[in-house]
């Protein structure tokens, strides 16, 4: 799935695609991209990466049985590879360009 930072908002694109957690940031500066984060209440622009609150990035998504099933196990293999953190936050790398 993809995050989309707009000026002002995050979106979801593609939010049946389980494999990739990433933030499409192109054309938006570090400071827009980080401005929207926190103003949505999304989470926070840290480098080349969004810590995204779960609940947030969950509350995106369609929301039926489905496909939240196959977010707790995204989430869940993310926690393996150390990409969450104690704040229930998931780390995705942006893609500035």
């Amino acid at each position: 799935m993809i995050i989309v930072i707009t000026e002002r908002e995050i979106q979801l694109d593609d939010p049946g695609t389980f494999t990739e957690l990433a933030v499409d940031a192109v054309g938006r500066s570090r400071e827009t991209a980080h401005t929207a984060a926190v103003s949505a209440g999304a989470g926070v622009v840290d480098g080349d990466h969004l810590w995204i609150d779960i609940d947030f990035l969950r509350g995106l998504g369609p929301g039926t049985e489905e496909w939240n099933g196959k977010f707790a196990a995204m989430i869940d293999y993310a926690a393996g590879k150390g990409w969450t953190d104690t704040d229930d936050r998931v780390r995705a790398h942006i893609r500035w360009s």
